[in-house]
């Protein structure tokens, strides 16, 4: 049985806004950070988190890392965003990061839930259909044609 990846990201969001708004989890794990960027404004994001590293440049890394990286905990993500900002830096981490995350995603749950009607093309050039569903979302690789019910 083939298991989907979840990204450190995607579980945030999920879990943060499990209820709060339509997150389409499984998509937003399916893009990578080049990707979300394009749909995603993160430089309010980055803004806020900037000041707990030592380098703009970290801060950036950190971001790439949390939209790439599977989560290992995703009934506890915040295990993975402290896991992930310990081995960028190796600074003890700050729980006022995790509560700027936080905000920052509720404060753009609206821009998260349009993320789930859009189309991610991965770099070998298959696109990735999106479904909207009242719970559980699924990616579709290649041509995604809906049965009619």
């Amino acid at each position: 049985m083939e298991t989907e990846m979840v990204t450190i990201f995607s579980s945030i969001c999920s879990f943060l806004l499990a209820n709060k708004a339509a997150i389409a989890s499984k998509v937003i794990a399916s893009a990578t950070y080049d990707g979300l960027k394009k749909v995603l404004d993160f430089s309010s994001l980055k803004s806020r988190i900037s000041k707990f590293f030592k380098k703009d440049e970290d801060a950036e890394k950190y971001l790439e890392t949390i939209c790439n990286t599977e989560s290992k905990n995703t009934t506890k993500p915040y295990r993975d965003i402290e896991d992930s900002f310990e081995e960028i830096t190796g600074e003890t981490f700050d729980n006022e990061l995790y509560e700027e995350i936080k905000n920052w995603v509720e404060e753009n749950q609206g821009q998260i839930s349009n993320v789930s009607k859009m189309e991610f093309k991965n770099e070998g050039g298959i696109n990735i259909g999106i479904q909207n569903a009242g719970k559980n979302i699924f990616n579709i690789q290649g041509d995604y044609k809906p049965k009619k019910d």
